[in-house]
């Protein structure tokens, strides 16, 4: 069928809300004449330190197109996606599907980097939650406080990697002067940051300045997010197939985080437990998680507390549609 094309930017615009690494929004979208759409990637986007395979960048393509495929359902349209030629992939659209109940929390999904609020509501929240073969909940306080601890070596691990940490810094908005600040990346606002926090952050990370209070044992407690970890009421452990292909496992991604807002609850990823390989190890082996399994991510639950939210830094749709 063919795809009208105010209703296109409506489903883009949707997608768009999707999660990405980083924030890099790398995902493009063209509508054809006869009513296709292709998927597309911006390569400016990717991330040859952190991301060298390219697997978090198709994880967040996937993110998008289960964003996109959700918002359609809302409308009464079902998508086929097929993977041709060199484009990431190719949406075919076609009328009469039934609205899928994750759809109605794509503009509600945040990510979370504060601490939490304990007490009931988290608990209840956290029942509510559907069992799920690919995921691992971990409720128990003193297992939380043990992965914050490898939360923390494992970062700083990452930090002392001199060319990651400027990749990462690249896409950090530490000013609201940053002319990217409300468009993509990682703003302070959402890093949970105040001024002075950020400011302070824009010094340590510099290169010279972070070897430097390393070398003296400062940089530990500087990077350290163990306090903030530990105000969890739960940590969820992803994982896939070994050999499920990147694409997927982001369509998964993205419905596992929209279950924790169905349930009520904030999450943040903890990606350096999966990415370290140390860390990866002692999770997959502390909790069981097989050798035919992929830890994707890890994620932090909890209530945030009750707050005004500003709008999500994402681009434009003219930037998102070519």
């Amino acid at each position: 069928m063919t795809l009208d094309a105010q209703i296109f930017r409506a489903l883009v615009a949707e997608a768009a809300l999707s999660p990405s690494v980083h924030n890099t929004q790398p995902t493009r979208w063209r509508l054809t004449c006869d009513g296709r759409v292709q998927v597309l990637e911006d390569q400016g986007r990717r991330l040859p330190v952190g991301d060298p395979e390219g697997r978090d960048l198709n994880v967040s393509h996937g993110s998008a197109v289960e964003g996109f495929s959700l918002a359609a359902g809302r409308l009464g349209l079902g998508i086929d996606v097929g993977h041709i030629g060199v484009h990431v992939a190719e949406l075919t659209i076609r009328p009469e599907a039934a609205s899928d109940p994750l759809a109605a929390y794509l503009n509600q999904r945040r990510t979370y980097r504060g601490k939490f609020e304990g007490g009931q509501a988290a608990h209840a929240a956290l029942d509510r939650l559907e069992p799920s073969g690919d995921v691992v909940v971990v409720r128990d306080p003193e297992a939380i406080a043990d992965l914050a601890r490898l939360y923390d070596e494992a970062s700083l691990r990452w930090f002392r990697n001199v060319p990651y940490r400027a990749e990462l810094v690249s896409w950090m908005r530490l000013s609201r002067r940053h002319p990217s600040w409300s468009l993509d990346g990682l703003n302070a606002e959402a890093m949970e940051m105040s001024g002075i926090e950020a400011a302070a952050a824009g010094i340590v990370l510099k290169p010279g300045v972070f070897e430097t209070l390393d070398r003296v044992g400062l940089t530990g407690a500087l990077v350290a997010e163990a306090e903030v970890v530990r105000s969890a009421s739960a940590m969820v452990l992803f994982h896939r197939p070994t050999n499920e292909a990147p694409f997927e496992t982001g369509r998964r991604f993205h419905r596992v985080w929209l279950g924790f807002t169905q349930a009520g609850l904030s999450a943040a990823p903890m990606a350096v437990l999966a990415d370290d390989v140390d860390a990866r190890a002692r999770v997959k082996a502390k909790f069981g998680i097989g050798d035919d399994r992929r830890l994707i991510t890890a994620f932090r639950l909890g209530i945030a507390p009750a707050r005004t939210l500003p709008p999500k830094p994402r681009l434009g749709l003219d930037d998102l549609i070519v």
